[in-house]
């Protein structure tokens, strides 16, 4: 994906987990420990959600990184976040407005649902392959699909790109949240089978993207016990930071929305020059995106340290 794999370098913003690291035994700069007895053990330390987003927002700064985030549990309506109407771009989220459009019209009888579309719809939502994003773009008339997603989905700061490229969408953590919140409530008539299609395609995310990139951060590494529909996004360089964003339903009915976006500064141990451009620069072995996919990871397990998303229901 040109958001993916060109300019998604993700940066994900996680606040200093200072208090979680000094049980944990973290150092800066070490990657996240993974989800298990260690981790459950912090949770007495941050011992509700509040505190965890004010930990995570601190141990992300130590990374250089910046995040963004919404928590909804659509059961109860409950919302917790922060920087939530901060301006993002979307990178490869913004298929999920293509998606959205292509059903739409397939909905109203406007534009039939092809084979071909069915192809495209899956390769670009499972392994979120930008060639089928771009031939869909095209098709659906690019820039003109996101307002009209955006007017029947309620996205008050969801624009069209500046430059007609999708993955330049603007919009924010909550927007996405809604989209999600929308989409699950049928809220455009799509019909529970194009809903259903949609959401599948996103459980049956693959672990290396179309371009070969790794998905397997943020929500699916931490989150990937429970019923989870995942779409990921990434990007390089939006002010020389990596663009990254994990994002899905989680759990039985699709009870829970998690938004992460995190922007990282590109960082080399050997402090090497030059920025990844992801337009061009096959960025699957990067060692400054692997680091900014470790702060995304960290970023959900400091939320939910037991590996399960009901946690932040509880005290």
């Amino acid at each position: 994906m040109f958001g993916d794999a060109g300019r998604r370098f993700v940066g994900v913003l996680v606040p200093t987990l200072a208090v979680i690291c000094v049980t944990a035994s973290c150092a800066v700069g070490e990657s996240p420990s993974p989800p298990g007895p260690q981790a459950a053990d912090t949770l007495a330390i941050a011992s509700d959600l509040t505190d965890r987003l004010d930990a995570v927002e601190t141990w992300a700064n130590t990374r250089h990184a910046r995040v963004s985030l919404v928590l909804l549990d659509r059961e109860t309506g409950d919302r917790v976040g922060y920087h939530e109407k901060d301006p993002i771009l979307t990178a490869s989220l913004a298929k999920l407005f293509v998606a959205a459009e292509l059903s739409h019209l397939d909905a109203t009888g406007e534009r039939g649902f092809s084979t071909d579309d069915g192809e495209l719809l899956a390769r670009m939502l499972s392994s979120s392959d930008d060639f089928a994003a771009d031939v869909l773009w095209d098709e659906l008339d690019g820039p003109d699909l996101v307002a009209a997603v955006a007017d029947r989905y309620h996205l008050d700061d969801t624009h069209e790109p500046w430059d007609g490229m999708w993955w330049n969408t603007q919009t924010t953590v909550t927007d996405l949240a809604t989209f999600y919140d929308l989409l699950l409530a049928d809220r455009d008539g799509l019909g529970p089978v194009r809903t259903n299609r949609i959401l599948g395609y996103l459980r049956a995310w693959t672990p290396l993207a179309a371009d070969g990139y790794d998905q397997r951060f943020g929500v699916p590494a931490v989150l990937g016990g429970s019923d989870i529909a995942v779409k990921q996004g990434w990007m390089c360089c939006i002010d020389e930071q990596w663009i990254h964003l994990s994002t899905g339903v989680v759990g039985p009915g699709g009870r829970y929305v998690v938004v992460v976006e995190v922007a990282e500064d590109v960082q080399y141990e050997d402090g090497v020059p030059g920025l990844p451009d992801t337009s061009y620069v096959d960025a699957t072995d990067d060692e400054s995106a692997a680091h900014a996919r470790e702060t995304v990871t960290g970023v959900i397990e400091a939320l939910f340290p037991t590996g399960s998303v009901d946690d932040w229901g509880r005290p």
